[in-house]
């Protein structure tokens, strides 16, 4: 009494607990649902974060690698001529975050100077004149570096260009005239442009590139060692690599790969090229085998049920040719395979080979340990 008891008791605790199991288990659910998700949000946010950084880190590289270069040409080219000095450096810089609010772009400042420095000896007037020019590029549209020929042609006497621009010197003006001139024509438009809203955007853009190029060159001593790496050590092992793998594949490709590829390429060409019938031909044995294994397969089959029924198992036997399978009712039909004629629950005339279905089957089975006669 006391176990059945304790049982009913056990019954009914576990009953009682399963609702608010159930409920506590579908809470749990729901928050692991929840903290899965909000993880998933930090996770991708994280990726996205990173992603951003990267392409940040890559696009300041570039920008400073791209301005490094640019500035080693153009310190090239001014200290042949003998203008290049640290100074002119810093005047160049300053020139290239004034003029970026006449949306006139570092490459086309540098551009000009290299241009001036082709007819200026005094590195006050080159940075002048490149100032100068810089106002009409802006009102005109013309490119500054065009600009600075025209006025550099100008000093040597050569004024069509100028008077294109719709400045009025004499023949014989000399830099100083031609500055004047030029700024009196196009310099109020260009301050008006640097103060509208467009120019103090495009200033804001410049100085952002210049903080990007500034980022860039702090991440750039990193970035060359790793360059150093990759051409002292890394480079040189991956070639050692393709030149130790090279003659593997080159034989894979060249003595396995190949003549398979050739070998299915005129297996399709028989395919398409040859006879039918005789494809058909070549396929019946393996069509026969297969034919002659699914008619045996059925007959094992409906011996095990025939026996089966005999024991009480599956009911009355005897089933009819129309019940069979396709490959089993032509077996019947063509007397490869002699199905039970009459009804009860035993049938004696199932032969597979030359013995009987039942005495086949119950021997496999007694040979197994699986069955004994009797049970």
């Amino acid at each position: 009494m006391a176990a059945n008891q304790t049982a009913n008791f056990v019954v009914k605790a576990k009953d009682s607990a399963s609702g608010p199991l159930g409920k506590i288990g579908t809470s749990m659910g729901k928050l692991r649902r929840v903290g899965f998700s909000a993880f998933k949000g930090i996770a991708a946010g994280a990726a996205v974060a990173g992603a951003a950084l990267a392409g940040l880190a890559f696009t300041a590289v570039k920008s400073a690698a791209d301005d490094e270069r640019q500035t080693i040409l153009l310190n090239a080219v001014l200290k042949q001529r003998g203008l290049l000095t640290e100074g002119l450096t810093k005047q160049i810089d300053k020139q290239i975050i004034a003029m970026g609010a006449l949306g006139i772009t570092d490459d086309q400042v540098r551009a000009g100077i290299e241009v001036g420095s082709r007819f200026f000896e005094s590195r006050n007037m080159l940075l002048k004149a490149n100032a100068v020019a810089a106002d009409i590029a802006a009102v005109t549209g013309t490119d500054l570096a065009e600009v600075m020929t025209i006025i550099g042609k100008a000093t040597q006497g050569q004024m069509k260009g100028l008077k294109a621009l719709g400045i009025q010197v004499s023949k014989n003006a000399n830099i100083e005239e031609i500055l004047t001139a030029a700024t009196a024509k196009y310099g109020g438009t260009a301050a008006e442009i640097a103060n509208s809203t467009s120019g103090k955007f495009a200033r804001s853009q410049v100085r952002f590139n210049e903080t990007l190029e500034e980022l860039g060159y702090r991440l750039l001593p990193t970035v060359n060692k790793v360059m150093d790496f990759l051409a002292k050590e890394a480079l040189p092992a991956f070639e050692a690599i393709v030149r130790t793998v090279g003659p593997v594949l080159d034989d894979l490709i060249t003595n396995y790969v190949g003549p398979l590829v050739r070998s299915f390429g005129e297996l399709f060409a028989v395919f398409e090229e040859g006879d039918i019938n005789l494809l058909i031909v070549a396929l019946t044995p393996l069509k026969i085998f297969l034919e002659a294994l699914k008619i045996t397969v059925d007959a094992i089959v409906f011996g095990l049920r025939t026996l089966f029924a005999a024991q009480g198992n599956l009911g009355a036997a005897g089933t009819t040719s129309a019940g069979y399978s396709p490959y089993l009712a032509n077996a019947v039909a063509s007397g490869t395979f002699v199905p039970p004629m009459g009804g009860g629950a035993t049938t004696n005339n199932i032969f597979i080979g030359t013995g009987k279905v039942d005495t086949v089957v119950t021997d496999s089975i007694n040979r197994t340990g699986t069955f004994k006669r009797g049970r």
